[in-house]
């Protein structure tokens, strides 16, 4: 004993003479970075960063040492957190730290350490942590760079002074939040999101002797669910549109099977692993699809090519044209598939296929359009075999196929062709099929049985997806300003819910008591129907909610924890009662759109986080959490394969992740809402429930756009249509499939693509869908197809002269020789009877289509008897909507007035001729009738305008000038046109009868290109700042690399001109390319431009969606445009209306010049372009990306950009700039994009530039004639201007020309003199420093000695006593006109074919008038007319008229309302007028006054 006792003493005395001797409690530490005093015996453990934690205590304080962080570092220091367990209540869940970790006990205490600036402990007070105080200098010693130990001394008293304890101690990264380690070791430190810790230590009595070191590590026996756990709804919506073709039995597209076996199967087989509950809702016409595909196989528009005749070592049975769009489209999957690697990766049992579909992907083109689908190289014939097979095989879920769902499901012989790297069979391919068929009867049992378990609530949807509230309504006239007349069809929401009712019963086995109304539309109206079919509880989104009133009639406060967290009951307008639950849109949203950029821990962690504080928010509120209910709701399978997810194994991960952390946590409980609801919950009510969707709380989506009212004006006629069918044939055996066929396209789906607010990039597919289905209407019950269901675009007339180039005919009713030369000519084939069309004309100049049709004159229509209720003639020319491409054009007519035959193109403007106002000299006025589409049992007309007199003339044939604005064209334009004769009866539409219709195939018009360009800016814009606010970076994927490192969205130079019809804006890039193939001609770009037209009352700040930023209120804009590489991203936005349109905008890129062009008519921006002020915004293109703008993040991602912000933690809004570049002058951008607040929820404001004064420009330098010696040379100036004119032979450097010239004018004429015959000249205009580009020509080498002809020369006597004098000259030529001998006019230029002056006024007498005209070869001739002046005015015949150049008096109106011709008479009076009119909006604003369009022609 005393041996024992003496080496005990000794033992203490050694450790008493070292470092860290071993010792127990009670143990005194003296607080000052020194652990020498610190016993062994103290140390718990040391982490594998070489951190150490040691732990003693005395009877005052529980001490902590831990060595090896620098806090204050941020590599190597972060946050020091220390829980304490002392009594059986607390909270299982840390202080939010950026994340709210799960703890292995409920801690009763904490502690937390930053710096040496900041140390807090806290309590938890039964709701929440509550802070407590600070250790003081005494009690705290913060490691530091120079003395990495940190000592601390907390109190007893500060953690209530316990007499058991657990405690566990962890540090994290300050920002991030993620745990780098943790004590004890065996807890989880994954630096990866919040942790679930597991383990703690155990002090059974503090008052105990203890040795610190032989503290017990306790394993947490599982989180157990608190008791005001807060209830969490997740509901996914399964849906597919219905791609059955119900007259043939086939599939027109094939994603409801391709699907099937992936998203379908993973997220129940997954969810089966978990105790976590969900809601499935099963759309009943994808449970239709899905049951037909595996009952009876039918064929879809890919299994038909596999299925074919497909020989040994060749192609299947299939065009050249099927071939290749089922090669590119079989790459239509998820990006993970090509890159699997051999090992490390979750399915490196697929290498050896996903190797070899990899390399497939590299031999083949992507990003191909309708349009470019051949220009891709065929694979060979068994390369072609195996993307087939492998197209087919990654159909299949590779976890579903191992059987890790049902061990029944196990696929052997896929397995194996899943681990083959290519040679494949035919008969591969025919197996994998057929397995896909077969195993497609597994989908539905899954979730029955789930449902059978209690772990599933199965919910469903009116049958077809129609938008409830939209079947309704009355009608509806929305941003487009298109009324869409329509009734109420109550009868339809009616079937559409009963039949899908009575699906989900027949395969089922129940009737469901949920209901996810298609898009989570709602309205008051649709309630009861609802209501009536047994439906307890229905889901939509929180910004309906919001719009929704309360029993007090207020607005409800979505932004209030315990408003969102609750069903409300709902009662409909006419009645009903439906408990109502509101999807949280931020947590939803974070799934689908921003969790496939995380890892499937970190996108868990803050899914919990955000779940956690809105627990905190209830409980802070004095709620009970487990009386609320929280929903997540979203699609139950885009969010897949369309998200980031697509690259991360197809969001497996993260779903196992999900539905096993979910399971455990202790404050979240999963449930379904009808469970929560058979709680008998005590729920508030709302008065009234807002009428919108889940898109922007809307119904916009669906209506509201140009294309999206056609889609239901186009509805409605084929339910009308239907409707009277019925009633005439109440048995025809078709009814059935004619009222199928209509409630499928009263679907939702069709309507989603219509229009530029989505866009698939392939809409024209869905629009040919939605059209098959309203054709099988009419088909089914045998009525004729409307014009725009018939396959009736054809190509083009030929015509038999083809187009010349300009013309300038004079519109006298006779054809002169000549004068219509270089219009195209085209025969009319057909016997139009007593009103036969022979052939027609059409040319154009600068600014007018002309036209003229050899048929039965006015004199000869009037001699014609007709013994016939039709005896009016009328005469009509029909134009196509300009640049239409199919029939989808908005407010046009598809037949002919009077007789209703089929024109064969979208028809947008009638002309006709009206035969009441031909005067004895043929002159006469036409009627432009503008279309407003079908309305009723007939197509609408308006009259529009009527032309001035002389705007057509009959004679011996009819002739007309129309104006190309008048029918909506300008330069590069194309319109189809058709010339119709009729016998009418009256005015009334229908009342008449067709004679012609020519030709059978429509006459194109394809307008050139005269635009002259005035350039009114060029700025530069700043290199090298393509990072927003300073910090930008760019995405990580390999798409993004340039030779430069950079560059793809740095402008460096804008360049603003104008037209007499457009605006464009030429915007220089740094860098550029079209790596994804873009029908427009750039990828990488997004570019906007927001226009500010002055100070109006309606003015927009908040820019397009997904810019994420707003304009500032002094340069509130009034037109937004936007374009991207692909064309139906292409919008402008009228702030006035809200409207979009694509028409009237042109958007090309260059890679080679790095241009992006954007052209814009005026008609959209505006006509004052000079004055006013512009906003350029560059960004990066997302086709996926709202609004089509790329992200950016606070940190770069494959995908995303990097620098900027994540959304707000509260509202999951976005509030940092997704704007790259701002185009300015000077400095700014840098501040702008940074004044962002994402705390404050206050977006950038930024403005852009002002436009300066027009500097003086030469453009328009054109060669108009030319003779053997002479050539005359036309150019515009901006400016009034003197200069030179300098000509060279091509090739020589001395001039042979040096003409000096001045002129007022802004157009200018000079004929150059003293040229050699048969010789090529190069000309410049300058004006001081100021050149032109070069005019090239060659003078002729034929000596002209025939003077022109001079034909109908007509003097006409006006009310007021000018004559109008009028002739035609064969070729261009000067104008000389002298009256009794006194030259009073000429214009010494030949320019002109079509001659016209107006004299001063004339006394009353006999006048003798000639007129002289040269060619440009001097030769002339002449012709006298005698007239008499006999109208009682006064004139001046001293001053018969003008001598001043060829300015004409201006015109005048006779008493019949009589205005002069508005015909230019020359190609050179045309570019006058059309360079005055440039320069007259470019510097002052003009209103544009519209004509009333609402009287109908009937």
């Amino acid at each position: 004993m005393r041996t024992t006792a003496i080496f005990i003493t000794l033992l203490f005395c050694l450790q008493a003479g070292m470092g860290f001797v071993s010792a127990i409690t009670p143990e005194t530490i003296t607080v000052d970075g020194d652990v020498s005093e610190w016993s062994t015996d103290t140390e718990l453990a040391t982490d594998s960063n070489g951190v150490s934690l040691h732990v003693t205590w005395d009877s005052n304080n529980f001490y902590v040492a831990w060595t090896g962080t620098d806090w204050a570092s941020t590599s190597t220091g972060a946050d020091l957190f220390v829980y304490f367990n002392t009594s059986e209540s607390g909270s299982v869940l840390s202080k939010d730290w950026n994340f709210a970790h799960t703890l292995p006990f409920a801690a009763d205490y904490g502690l937390a350490l930053e710096d040496s600036n900041y140390n807090q402990y806290f309590s938890y007070d039964g709701t929440s942590w509550a802070d407590q105080g600070t250790l003081d200098t005494s009690q705290i010693y913060v490691g530091w760079a120079d003395n990495p130990v940190t000592e601390m001394a907390i109190p007893w008293s500060a953690i209530g002074s316990p007499t058991a304890v657990q405690f566990m101690v962890y540090a994290q990264w300050q920002d991030e939040g993620h745990v780098w380690t943790s004590f004890p070791t065996d807890n989880p430190s994954s630096a990866n999101g919040a942790e679930t810790f597991t383990h703690y230590y155990h002090i059974d009595n503090v008052n105990n002797a203890t040795s610190p070191n032989s503290l017990p590590v306790f394993e947490a026996a599982g989180a157990e669910k608190v008791d005001d756990a807060l209830n969490l709804a997740i509901i996914f919506h399964q849906h597919q549109p219905y791609y059955k073709n119900k007259l043939t039995n086939t599939y027109e597209m094939p994603w409801v099977r391709v699907h099937a076996m992936t998203e379908y199967v993973d997220s129940p087989g997954i969810l089966a692993q978990t105790g976590t509950k969900v809601t499935y809702n099963l759309v009943p016409s994808f449970i239709e699809q899905l049951v037909d595909y595996y009952e009876n196989e039918p064929l879809d528009d890919h299994t038909d090519m596999a299925k074919r005749p497909w020989p040994e070592g060749g192609y299947p049975n299939a065009t050249a044209l099927e071939l290749h769009t089922m090669q590119f489209q079989s790459f239509w999957n998820s990006g993970w598939i090509y890159n699997v690697s051999e090992t490390g990766h979750i399915q490196s049992w697929l290498y050896p296929s996903s190797n070899r579909y990899s390399e497939l992907y590299d031999m083949t083109l992507h990003n191909l359009k309708p349009a470019t689908i051949m220009s891709d190289t065929l694979l060979s014939e068994q390369d072609y075999l195996d993307l087939q097979v492998l197209w087919y095989l990654y159909q299949f879920s590779p976890d579903y196929v191992l059987g890790e769902y049902d061990a029944s499901h196990r696929d052997q012989g896929l397995i194996d062709l899943f681990m083959q790297a290519g040679q494949y069979t035919h008969d591969d391919l025919m197996y994998v099929i057929d397995r896909q068929h077969a195993h497609m009867a597994n989908v539905l049992p899954m979730y029955s049985q789930l449902a059978a378990q209690g772990q599933v609530e199965l919910t469903t949807t009116p049958y077809y997806h129609p938008i409830m509230p939209l079947l309704m309504m009355d009608g509806w006239t929305m941003e487009d300003g298109i009324r869409v007349n329509k009734e109420s069809w109550p009868e339809d929401v009616q079937n559409h819910l009963i039949t899908g009712m009575d699906l989900f019963e027949d395969k089922l086995g129940f009737r469901p008591t949920g209901m996810w109304p298609s898009e989570e539309a709602v309205s008051p109206a649709m309630v009861e129907p609802v209501s009536d079919v047994g439906i307890q509880w229905m889901v939509t989104d929180e910004e309906i909610l919001m719009k929704s009133t309360d029993v007090n009639g207020n607005f409800i406060d979505v932004d209030i924890a315990s408003n969102l967290a609750t069903p409300w009951i709902v009662t409909g307008e006419d009645g009903g009662e439906i408990a109502t639950v509101f999807r949280d849109r931020v947590i939803s949203d974070r799934i689908a759109f921003q969790y496939g950029t995380m890892t499937p821990e970190a996108a868990v962690s803050d899914f919990i986080a955000y779940l956690d504080n809105i627990r905190q928010e209830l409980l802070d509120a004095g709620e009970d959490p487990s009386e609320h209910l929280l929903t997540v709701a979203l699609d139950g399978e885009n969010w897949m394969f369309m998200s980031e997810f697509q690259h991360q194994d197809n969001a497996r991960p993260f779903m196992h992740e999900w539905y096993s952390r979910l399971a455990s946590h202790p404050t979240i409980v999963t449930t379904t809402p009808s469970e929560f609801l058979a709680t008998d919950p005590d729920l508030p009510e709302i008065e009234t429930i807002g009428t919108g969707s889940w898109i922007d709380g809307t119904l916009r989506t669906w209506a509201g756009e140009p294309e999206e009212s056609l889609g239901w004006q186009r509805l409605v006629e084929a339910r009308q249509a239907l409707v009277a069918f019925e009633e005439d044939n109440p048995s025809h055996p078709g009814l059935a499939n004619a009222w199928e066929s209509l409630y499928i396209a009263e679907g939702s789906d069709w309507f989603w693509w219509y229009g530029l607010d989505q866009d698939s990039g392939y809409d024209e597919n869905w629009d040919v869908l939605f059209k098959v289905h309203l054709s099988n209407i009419y088909r089914a019950i045998n009525l004729d197809l409307p014009p725009y269901l018939q396959d009736l675009w054809t190509g083009a007339a030929t015509p038999v002269v083809p187009y010349g180039g300009i013309i300038e005919p004079m519109i006298d009713g006779i054809a002169l020789p000549g004068e219509w030369d270089g219009a195209a000519k085209y025969d009319a084939s057909v016997d139009g009877g007593d009103f036969d069309i022979e052939n027609f004309y059409v040319g154009y100049d600068s600014s007018n289509i002309f036209m003229r049709i050899d048929s039965v004159t006015a004199d000869e229509l009037e001699a014609i008897s007709r013994n016939s209720q039709y005896d009016e003639p009328d005469l009509a020319i029909y134009f196509m909507q300009p640049n239409a491409v199919n029939f989808n054009e908005v407010e046009t007519n598809f037949r002919t007035y009077y007789g209703n035959q089929i024109l064969g193109f979208p028809a947008k403007y009638m002309v006709a001729i009206d035969f009441d106002t031909v005067r004895e000299d043929g002159r006469a006025k036409w009627n432009l009738f503008e279309a407003k589409g079908k309305s009723g049992d007939n197509e609408q007309w308006v009259l529009s305008s009527t032309s001035s007199l002389g705007s057509c003339a009959v004679e011996d044939v009819y002739e007309f000038v129309i104006p190309w604005a008048d029918i909506g064209l300008a330069p590069r334009y194309t319109t189809r046109i058709k010339v119709v004769s009729s016998w009418a009866g009256s005015l009334s539409y229908g009342d008449g009868e067709d004679m012609e219709v020519a030709p059978p195939a429509p006459a194109e018009l394809v307008l050139p290109d005269l635009e002259e360009w005035v350039t009114l800016l060029e700025l530069d814009d700043a290199i090298g700042d393509e990072n927003g606010d300073g910090d930008y970076t760019y995405p990580l994927a390999s798409d993004f690399a340039t030779d430069s490192g950079g560059g793809l969205w740095d402008a460096k130079k804008v360049t603003v001109r104008q037209s007499a019809w457009n605006a464009q804006f030429i915007i220089e890039m740094d860098e550029m390319t079209d790596i994804w193939g873009l029908a427009n001609g750039f990828s990488h770009q997004i570019v906007q431009i927001y226009v500010d037209q002055g100070d109006t009352s309606y003015g927009e700040v908040e820019m397009l969606t997904g810019a994420n930023a707003e304009v500032h209120p002094d340069w509130a804009w009034e037109v937004a445009i936007s374009g991207t590489g692909e064309p139906g991203a292409v919008q402008a936005v009228q702030a006035e209306t809200g409207s979009t349109s694509a028409r009237g905008i042109d958007v090309t890129g260059s890679v080679d010049d790095k241009t992006i062009t954007f052209t814009v008519s005026k008609d959209v921006i505006g006509s004052d372009v000079s004055n006013y002020r512009y906003i350029i915004v560059i960004g990066s293109q997302d086709g996926f990306g709202t609004g089509k703008w790329r992200d950016v993040d606070a940190t770069a991602k494959t995908w995303r950009l990097g620098g900027g912000a994540d959304p707000a933690d509260d509202d999951g809004i976005d509030y940092d700039p997704n704007i790259v570049d701002i185009i300015l002058d000077g400095d700014g951008q840098q501040a702008m994009l940074s004044s962002y607040d994402v705390d404050g929820h206050v977006y950038a404001q930024i403005t852009g530039f002002e436009m300066p004064a027009i500097a003086q420009q030469i453009y328009g330098f054109k060669y108009v004639s030319s003779t053997a010696d002479s050539a005359i040379l036309e150019w515009s100036t901006t400016q009034a201007a003197s200069g030179d004119l300098a000509c060279n032979v091509a090739g020589e450097t001395t001039a042979a020309v040096n003409q000096a010239w001045s002129s007022e004018e802004l157009t200018n004429t000079v004929t150059a003199t003293g040229l050699t015959a048969g010789t090529e000249y190069e000309c410049v205009v300058s004006i001081g420093d100021i050149t032109s580009e070069m005019v090239n020509f060659t003078t002729s080498t034929v000596i002209d000695e025939e003077p022109p002809e001079l034909l109908n020369l007509a003097v006409e006597v006006l009310d007021d006593g000018r004559a109008r004098i009028s002739w035609y000259t064969s070729e261009s030529s000067t104008e000389s006109i002298s009256l009794d001998g006194t030259v009073i006019h000429t214009d010494d230029f030949a320019t002109k074919k079509n001659h016209e002056h107006i004299t001063a006024i004339l006394s009353d007498g006999d006048y003798t008038l000639v007129v002289t005209s040269a060619d440009a070869s001097d030769n002339s001739n002449a012709s006298t007319i005698e007239f008499t002046v006999d109208v009682g005015a006064s004139g001046n015949n001293g001053n018969t008229g003008n001598n001043n150049g060829g300015t004409n008096s201006p015109d005048s109106n006779d008493d019949n309302d009589e205005a002069s011709s508005e015909i230019s008479s020359t190609t050179l009076q045309i570019a006058v007028l059309a360079v005055v009119f440039l320069l007259i909006v470019a510097f002052i604003r003009v209103s544009k006054n519209d004509n009333d369009g609402d009287d109908k022609w009937s």
